[in-house]
């Protein structure tokens, strides 16, 4: 039981939710349906734990638990992957509408007061959530799911939190890319790749160089001189 639940909410853990994934993903295909993995976090938690103490945070993720458990469909899994983490997975998904829509419906639940008992007072909190959505396909399988929910979570995150965000189909590839970048950005350090152009500033009513600009260019070896715009943000 230890080793596929979660000891303080009762809900399974990152391992079972991984392999039902799995399981869930070969009944959709042999169903010709999809589903969505929905990965929730809770927004500021880390308030609570600083503020009130670990035990008001753990009360909270308890609440918080029950209320994701109460608003799910049957046949949904729920489990708590890490500390305020959660994911849901929606069987039967007729299209990403309808995993939005639950997303809502989520959220809504979410957001009613928990009164968090503290040794020294009782304290009113309002938890909010940010979610990221991943919805299958021919080609999904459950690490590859959890990895674009996840990274949706992010961007809901920098979005502003409690919102959800959807999966973008191209983000691991350009993931993958910005790694690739990083990596040969330090080795274009060591190899002394970045050399300077410098640029003259003109005064535009009468033609005279009035200063100049020094710009970094990037003599890759196998792309040729780069921009700074195709490696800085």
């Amino acid at each position: 039981y230890r080793a596929f639940h979660d000891p303080l909410t009762g809900l399974r853990n990152r391992t079972w939710v991984q392999e039902i994934l799995e399981v869930d993903l070969v009944a959709a295909r042999l169903a010709s349906s999809a589903l969505a993995v929905l990965y929730l976090d809770l927004d500021r938690f880390k308030v609570v734990n600083d503020s009130l103490g670990h035990a008001a945070g753990d009360a909270l993720l308890a609440v918080v638990a029950e209320r994701l458990n109460g608003c799910l469909r049957a046949g949904d899994r729920l489990g708590r992957v890490g500390g305020d983490e959660f994911v849901v997975v929606l069987n039967g998904i007729a299209d990403p509408d309808e995993a939005e829509e639950i997303a809502e419906q989520v959220a809504a639940t979410l957001m009613r007061q928990v009164s968090v008992d503290t040794a020294v007072e009782g304290h009113r909190v309002l938890p909010t959530m940010s979610v990221g959505i991943a919805v299958s396909d021919d080609t999904s399988t459950a690490p590859s799911l959890l990895r674009d929910a996840d990274a949706a979570l992010v961007r809901a995150k920098k979005d502003g939190r409690n919102r959800w965000a959807f999966a973008d189909t191209h983000q691991h590839e350009r993931a993958i890319e910005r790694l690739t970048l990083e990596d040969a950005l330090r080795l274009a350090v060591e190899r002394h790749e970045f050399v300077t152009y410098y640029q003259p500033i003109v005064r535009v009513g009468s033609g005279e160089i009035v200063g100049h600009e020094a710009l970094v260019r990037w003599a890759h070896p196998e792309r040729g001189i780069l921009l700074p715009g195709d490696f800085m943000d």
